[in-house]
């Protein structure tokens, strides 16, 4: 048989087109290497999936920067939202431009998308590993593993990046594509705890901080986040830490040295106030207990230790020398940081396949006609808060839309 569309990956991108392409009545197979679609996004946002960001410009992303901005012109936040609209799966955005199924369950989207796909004619192929997808006879012949083969006259590949493995990816599409000629840009793992040496915070496992964080590369600052940071083992987590990664990962690579510095006050002197003020209120306090109420017990201990004052101290005993140091701790307690947790651990893959051999309009290989790429796969990673999955749904949509008018002019030949 030969199928109007090919779509290798069942991801949120595989998906997404498969509902555009066969809503507009083309007959397309979607064929998926595990034994069911979108697992990696069931796991998406906390298990409530982050859809998009109504706030989505292109600062949030790198890599083909000037690509994402393209997307985002041609199928913004509001675009996809209306999708996923007539996919019958309604939405709520919070205070953030953070936007969320009304179900504030993962499992919806996937079902919103899978069982839509289904009731449009398209043909859901799983446990079927596509090893190739070769130009023949004006279309493409993609082989499986097993032996398989499929035939049709367009093609898109979205078989997502490295991050996850054990949800299914493996780095695939990177291969089918430099198999045609196309490049890929560096790989690394993106949204990632950041690791430290696990002397340095093994004692504050499982403790959460608000503040303000900051990657420091040669006594210059890459990369500041606001937010929420968990100490781990052997690292430092959270959004906020996670949001490092891929700057920290290429200042790494590149030789360089790096350092976390977390500021729980941006201000040293109104730090020493604070502290001063604390002292004097309550002189007998421990120095053990004494930032208990600003920060938590284990980290205000933490922070004593590392200021070089016992813990079992009285408050109204410090010198106002050792109060600066607690303060200058406050306003930049450091952390060496020693690399980023790999694939198995990152959301997002940073890297991948050139975006300069793809026509932007379109998501159309300028090396393979009738060839179309879309989602992590490709050169495009964004910030946590639904960028990326933005870029999946519209760099899928584009795709979708090109592939269903090239189809069309074809038949008006």
């Amino acid at each position: 048989m030969m199928y109007d569309a090919i779509i290798i990956g069942g991801g949120a991108s595989g998906l997404a087109a498969a509902c555009a392409l066969a809503g507009a009545g083309r007959r397309t197979l979607l064929v998926e290497k595990q034994s069911r679609v979108g697992r990696k996004l069931l796991s998406t946002g906390n298990g409530r999936c982050n859809l998009t960001n109504l706030r989505a410009t292109p600062k949030h992303y790198h890599g083909a920067r000037a690509a994402a901005a393209r997307a985002l012109e041609l199928c913004p936040p509001e675009q996809v939202l209306s999708f996923f609209e007539e996919l019958g799966l309604p939405a709520v955005a919070d205070d953030e431009g953070r936007v969320y199924p009304m179900s504030n369950q993962a499992a919806s989207v996937l079902d919103a998308l899978r069982l839509s796909a289904a009731e449009r004619g398209c043909e859901l192929l799983t446990d079927c590993a596509i090893e190739s997808v070769l130009p023949k006879g004006g279309g493409f012949l993609a082989r499986a593993a097993d032996g398989r083969s499929f035939q049709a006259k367009r093609a898109l590949i979205c078989t997502g990046g490295l991050a996850a493995p054990k949800l299914g990816a493996c780095g695939d599409g990177y291969r089918m594509l430099e198999a045609l000629g196309h490049t890929s840009a560096a790989k690394l793992p993106a949204i990632a705890a950041l690791k430290t040496p696990p002397e340095e915070v093994r004692a504050l496992k499982g403790q959460r901080a608000e503040c303000r964080i900051a990657l420091v590369c040669e006594g210059r600052a890459l990369r500041e986040e606001q937010g929420e940071v968990l100490f781990a083992e052997s690292g430092v987590s959270g959004i906020a830490a996670m949001q490092l990664a891929r700057a920290c990962g290429e200042a790494l690579r590149a030789g360089k040295k790096c350092a976390l510095q977390i500021r729980l006050m941006e201000n040293p002197e109104a730090a020493f106030e604070l502290l001063r003020s604390r002292a004097e209120r309550l002189p007998k306090r421990a120095m053990e207990d004494f930032l208990s109420g600003i920060v938590s017990k284990r980290i205000g201990m933490a922070l004593v230790k590392r200021a070089g004052i016992e813990l079992s101290r009285a408050a109204g005993t410090l010198k106002a020398r050792e109060l600066r140091a607690l303060a200058a701790l406050m306003a930049g307690w450091t952390f060496p940081v020693t690399g980023v947790q790999g694939f198995d651990q990152a959301q997002v893959t940073a890297g991948g396949i050139s975006l300069k051999d793809f026509h932007w309009d379109t998501m159309e290989s300028r090396r393979v006609p009738g060839l179309y790429a879309a989602g992590e796969v490709l050169d495009v990673d964004g910030d946590c808060g639904g960028y990326n999955l933005q870029w999946a749904w519209s760099s899928a949509l584009i795709a979708a839309r090109a592939m269903d008018q090239s189809l069309g002019y074809e038949e008006e030949k």
